[in-house]
């Protein structure tokens, strides 16, 4: 074998490891945009849900407390699987369902891209009245 295929081969194989290394890094965000002393908790309907990967997601429309702005919220959440060790399942919420929902909002009230307002889950009563999470109006999202 020439030292050009050993070189390259050491090189490639390097390579290979450092995206090894660096992909659970980039595949992941800080949750430091949320303000995890404060709650808002928001009655509304359901109008999306995304179960997927590495953070599921829902919108609703509602009316918020604590002088938090009513209307469209973008709610996220930790990944499906995790989700899924707390007790959720996949159709825990379903479009057009009446739920109530305690979340850490944005630091920076700021208007999302699609008119929404972002918090980070804490907790929902579901429209079946079951719970998910922390519904005391305390508490943080997830940190995962």
């Amino acid at each position: 074998m020439s030292k050009v295929n050993r070189f390259s081969k050491k090189i490639g194989a390097a390579l290979v490891m450092a995206g090894a290394f660096s992909a659970p890094t980039m595949s992941h965000h800080s949750t430091a945009a949320f303000d995890s002393n404060s709650v808002v908790v928001i009655e509304g309907e359901v109008t999306q849900v995304r179960w997927i990967n590495p953070h599921a997601s829902f919108k609703l429309t509602g009316d918020a407390s604590q002088d938090h702005p009513d209307g469209l919220w973008t709610i996220e959440m930790t990944a499906p699987n995790v989700l899924i060790n707390q007790g959720w399942k996949r159709n825990s919420l379903r479009i057009g369902d009446q739920v109530t929902v305690f979340a850490n909002p944005l630091h920076n009230a700021i208007t999302l891209n699609d008119g929404s307002q972002g918090g980070l889950y804490v907790g929902v009563i579901l429209q079946d009245g079951s719970t998910l999470g922390r519904t005391d109006g305390e508490g943080q999202g997830s940190e995962r």
